[in-house]
């Protein structure tokens, strides 16, 4: 899984296109720990992966099946999220390559809903991406 994550950074944080979106620094993985009263303090626009759910299969030996959430946060607007979302879609669309000892054969997206933020001015939109890889 490490790989994946350090893959899919790479390939998103070296894109000029979305990073003059997106700044790279603002790409990353895992939860920002800041107390609500201080999340305006937050960076936006910004790009988290997390991990939802990985098994790995025993045909082929330590292949991996690893679904990772992508979400894209934003305060400026809806339009700015779309911008960012079909940059990421050309960027991982059927995503094939190696990584340290991993190879990512196939990555796919699973699925996209936007998520509306009633109490704050905050656009999220959350993304479903489904990789196989062998180590």
């Amino acid at each position: 899984m490490l790989e994946i994550f350090k893959k899919l950074i790479s390939v998103l944080t070296t894109d000029a296109t979305l990073t003059a979106l997106v700044p790279a620094n603002n790409i990353y993985t895992g939860r920002a720990d800041i107390v609500m009263e201080k999340q305006n303090t937050l960076n936006y626009p910004s790009v988290v992966l997390t991990l939802v759910s990985e098994a790995v299969r025993s045909v082929p030996t330590n292949a991996r099946d690893t679904m990772v959430q992508l979400d894209i946060w934003s305060r400026n607007s809806q339009l700015e999220i779309e911008n960012i979302y079909e940059r990421i879609l050309t960027d991982l669309d059927y995503l094939s390559g190696d990584q340290n000892s991993a190879h990512i054969w196939w990555q796919i997206l699973r699925g996209a809903v936007d998520l509306f933020e009633t109490d704050r001015a905050v656009w999220h939109r959350s993304c479903s991406f489904t990789l196989w890889s062998i180590k």
